[in-house]
């Protein structure tokens, strides 16, 4: 990695690694996105950062979802780790999948769950 690729990669890390669920929210956005772009250019910009994160999604569904209220919505944090997980799920996660399906009140996570889950295992 040159100098050049490791500013955008601390920039996109120090997000994911916020205090501020809403920052943690918009790095696992913005993860999606830089997925997405492999139909286009061949590559994620942040596929080296794929297991860390992971790891944050995971971290994310294994406590309540968020209230909601300033920033961000209720749930939005469990539609976000989930959003994620469609593109660096694996299959030793459908369990914590299962169990967001099975416990959330939210049919929109509910739903969410089940399609990744569907597509990690």
């Amino acid at each position: 990695m040159d100098a050049g690729e490791a500013i955008p990669l601390q920039a996109f890390q120090a997000l994911l690694h916020s205090s501020n669920i809403a920052m943690v929210c918009r790095a696992l956005n913005m993860y999606q996105v830089a997925a997405s772009y492999t139909q286009v250019s061949g590559g994620n910009p942040l596929g080296e950062l794929a297991d860390e994160t992971r790891q944050v999604a995971l971290r994310i569904l294994g406590g309540p979802p968020v209230e909601g209220g300033g920033e961000i919505r209720a749930g939005f944090d469990h539609l976000s780790a989930l959003n994620v997980l469609a593109s660096v799920g694996q299959p030793e996660d459908a369990e914590v999948l299962a169990r967001i399906s099975a416990e959330t009140t939210d049919e929109e996570v509910r739903a969410l769950a089940q399609l990744v889950a569907r597509s990690v295992g």
